[in-house]
Order: C-alpha cells, then sequence, then structure tokens
C-alpha cells in the first residue's frame, strides 16, 4: 500500500515577501521561491548533519504551523 502525501499550502504571500526582503538584507540566494516554503524539503530545509557533526554551519530550515483553521500554514521560524 502506497500512501499519499500532501503537500500543505502556502504560507500568506505577505510571509513570503518578507522572507524575501530578509534574504535581500541578508544577501540570502538559495531560497527558491517558486517552492513552498512549508514543506521541509529543497532550499527551505537544512537535513540534520551526520553523526560525527556537531551541528550544521548555515542553516536555512523556514518551520512553519499548519495547525491553524481550514489548514493555513504561517512561517513560525527559521
Amino acid at each position: 500500500m502506497v500512501e499519499a502525501q500532501v503537500e500543505p499550502p502556502y504560507p500568506p504571500d505577505y510571509e513570503v515577501r518578507a522572507l524575501r526582503e530578509i534574504a535581500t538584507e541578508l544577501g540570502k540566494k538559495d531560497w527558491n521561491y517558486n517552492e513552498n516554503p512549508c514543506n521541509n524539503k529543497s532550499s527551505w530545509f537544512t537535513p540534520p548533519p551526520p553523526p560525527n557533526v556537531t551541528e550544521a554551519i548555515n542553516n536555512n530550515t523556514v518551520t512553519c504551523n499548519c495547525s491553524f483553521p481550514n489548514g493555513e500554514c504561517h512561517i513560525d521560524g527559521m
């Protein structure tokens, strides 16, 4: 049996615009705005480091809370 994975909804436009402004201010160029920042994949997510490394040097992870009414997602951390 194969389980279907449901893609979380995109956060509101104003939150994505805020991410763009933050990225511009920091000189960050590796976030892909054509992808959903709430999907824990791609350029929006930094996988955990291997066991022999204490932590990632650059963490790109954007986290979202998708427990709002109507399945709405909001960015809640970077």
